[in-house]
């Protein structure tokens, strides 16, 4: 599979994540905040907006110079590699490269499993106030 698809299948997957957990958020606020803050309760779309938002807030920058610093030990470190570990190296850090989807796709099912495990027991707490 090209990587312009596995991109496109985990940007989707990570959109939809997000709208569930939006929910979970939206739910834990109805149960608990409009209570005990005494506020309105607030609908999905308030909460979206609010989850965008700290997302803005709390995201940190790219700094460009950072990319060029990791790009120049990249070249130098290739420079370093003898002729005859050229091609081992280049088979590791390939099927290295790889994994990353895998590493993307477990994060974003720990992230459904942790917002499930926290919308549950927050409607037991929910139940039991």
């Amino acid at each position: 599979m090209s990587d312009w698809k596995k991109f496109a299948m985990t940007w989707t997957a990570s959109t939809v994540v997000g709208f569930y957990i939006v929910f979970v958020l939206m739910e834990l606020w109805n149960w608990f905040a409009v209570p005990l803050l005494r506020v309105p309760e607030a609908n999905y779309w308030h909460i979206y907006g609010l989850y965008l938002m700290l997302g803005l807030l709390t995201s940190s920058a790219d700094n460009p110079a950072d990319e060029r610093r990791w790009n120049i030990l990249l070249i130098v470190l290739d420079a370093c590699i003898p002729e005859h570990k050229a091609k081992d190296v280049r088979e590791e850090t390939r099927s290295e490269a790889e994994g990353i989807w895998s590493d993307i796709r477990l994060l974003l099912f720990s992230r459904v499993v942790g917002s499930s495990l926290t919308l549950g027991l927050g409607f037991v707490v929910h139940l039991l106030v």
